[in-house]
């Protein structure tokens, strides 16, 4: 992750020094040595991410390719919001670091009280139904709306386990558990938000320079005001990811070509049914789509 690009790059090498200067994190050395249960702490596994996301964005700036618009699933927000000029990348790592450690903290509060506590994928219905499948539960909600037919649910996981059989009775054809440490983006998340809403108050945001499109709202953010409002609500609402992509759509001209810049193909896979878009996040693809573009 992101490693490719660190060898490739000099700007990119000056990003993981900037990163690391900030988080206090050797990164590279996170990325290169760490195992899968130190990678898969939300605060490591968040700054790894970023740092990966902000690399393709950089790498492919160097290149000479220029950003109209910029969105992000979830974290990648922060990483649309470095990338459209909202937030420098000093802002965006402090950021992340705070964010990810008050979550952190916030999803072991819970499962203290709670019991344990996750996340899992339901194939086969729309975020509108899942909701209002579950709407009398006050311990499992739908927190990601990926596509028309993918929507994570989040809580603990004897509610997740609870209402399966409703979900499968109504259409779900699958339930997916995914490896995540918290119920994130759900009205359980709501302790953490003081503190982060305290962090972000004092930090330097702008207005865009190019056109953001949010993962709360699925709408753009037109102000720096906005921004800061819509990152402090993100921690407890919903990712409509859904919305955001259908406003992408809505808003890309015939010229221009949406990339993921990060690492991996999730979300192209996501909105393949929908929207074309290129695997941005390794060296390799970066340099056979500016040899494609410069042909």
């Amino acid at each position: 992750m992101a490693l490719d690009l660190h060898q490739a790059s000099p700007r990119v090498r000056e990003l993981f020094t900037l990163a690391g200067d900030i988080t206090h994190v050797d990164l590279r050395n996170l990325l290169e040595n760490g195992g899968r249960e130190e990678l898969q702490r939300t605060k490591n596994t968040q700054l790894a991410v970023t740092l990966a996301s902000r690399s393709a964005h950089v790498r492919l700036t160097e290149l000479g390719h220029v950003f109209t618009t910029h969105s992000g699933f979830s974290l990648g927000e922060l990483s649309a919001y470095a990338g459209s000029g909202i937030i420098s990348d000093e802002t965006l790592f402090e950021l992340v670091a705070i964010r990810a450690a008050l979550m952190e903290q916030e999803a072991q509060r819970i499962q203290a009280a709670l019991g344990e506590v996750g996340m899992a994928a339901v194939i086969g219905l729309p975020y509108d139904a899942v909701s209002e499948l579950i709407k009398d539960r006050n311990d499992v909600y739908a927190a990601n709306d990926n596509s028309p037919v993918q929507v994570v649910i989040s809580g603990t996981l004897k509610a997740i386990e609870e209402v399966q059989e409703r979900l499968k009775e109504h259409g779900a054809r699958r339930i997916i558990p995914l490896r995540v440490s918290g119920p994130f983006h759900t009205p359980l998340m709501e302790g953490a938000i003081p503190c982060f809403e305290a962090a972000i108050g004092s930090l330097p945001f702008h207005d865009p320079r190019e056109l953001v499109i949010s993962s709360v709202t699925g709408m753009p953010v037109t102000s720096a005001t906005q921004a800061k409002r819509t990152l402090i609500t993100q921690l407890s609402k919903p990712v409509r990811w859904t919305k955001a992509v259908n406003t992408i759509t809505s808003v890309k001209d015939s010229d221009s070509i949406v990339g993921e810049v990060g690492h991996g193909e999730i979300l192209a896979k996501l909105v393949q049914d929908r929207l074309s878009v290129l695997p941005l996040g390794s060296e390799e693809r970066i340099r056979a789509f500016h040899k494609g573009i410069k042909q």
